[in-house]
């Protein structure tokens, strides 16, 4: 009976065992799926959405003006699960998933570090960045501004329509090329490759979606089962002995 009760709590062990498995796995996916929240605005991900399609500079100078703007900054994107999900315990039961996630991961640090290049230099230079922001500041009168619901209902000049000594035209230009360089090559948009944020946000959102509903709890094996039969036909057996040999049959 001492080894019956022993393989019953060693099945007890795997089967518990592999629900927090489950359970382990589960929480992972909502993490990135809560992660893939924040990471939409970034990746142009709202439904229907081109992202930052293929344009000439000419059309970027004029669809884009507030690239030339230094001030124009983006808030830090936070996600730990996806950046760590290489060294997460339940990365071998991922599979095909992975490797976009590995994607996903590296468009969002090109992402942050293009941003950081950007700040770094717009930023670098005090009195040029107060300087050219002194000459793009929204012209507007006190009643205008008070009047504003939020202010970016004040419209800032547009750089065409300043004069720019070299220096400063110079250093509107190179804050124009980075934000070029950052929305157009590592955001991206439907006609980019599948390294950029705008692709690579889609495939590893998809995969997350479809692993999500296929994930099932693992089964026990055959070899358990038979196990299972055997071991209580052996409680049976026991059991009956012991009534036959107590004489209650």
């Amino acid at each position: 009976m001492g080894r019956i009760c022993a393989w019953f709590t060693y099945v007890s062990t795997v089967i518990n065992s592999r629900q927090r498995t489950y359970e382990g796995i589960m929480n992972l996916i909502e993490g990135l799926e809560a992660e893939f929240l924040l990471i939409t605005d970034w990746a142009s991900g709202e439904e229907g959405s081109k992202g930052y399609t293929s344009k000439t500079r000419l059309e970027l100078v004029r669809d884009q003006p507030d690239w030339f703007n230094p001030s124009r900054m983006i808030f830090r994107l936070n996600a730990p699960r996806l950046q760590s999900v290489t060294t997460s315990l339940y990365i071998g039961h991922l599979g095909p998933i992975v490797r976009k996630l590995v994607v996903l991961g590296h468009a969002v640090q090109q992402l942050l570090d293009s941003h950081e290049r950007l700040q770094a230099f717009a930023l670098g230079n005090t009195v040029m960045f107060q300087s050219v922001m002194e000459k793009i500041a929204p012209k507007a009168s006190p009643i205008e501004v008070a009047l504003a619901t939020r202010p970016t209902s004040i419209a800032p000049v547009h750089p065409a329509k300043v004069e720019w000594t070299h220096e400063k035209r110079a250093y509107i230009n190179i804050i124009f090329m980075l934000n070029e360089s950052i929305h157009q090559a590592v955001i991206g948009g439907v006609d980019s490759g599948d390294g950029c944020l705008y692709n690579s946000f889609r495939a590893a959102r998809t995969a997350v979606q479809e692993f999500k509903k296929e994930l099932k709890r693992e089964p026990l094996q055959i070899e358990f089962k038979l196990g299972h039969l055997v071991a209580g036909w052996l409680a049976f057996m026991g059991l009956w002995e012991t009534m036959r040999w107590i004489g209650v049959w």
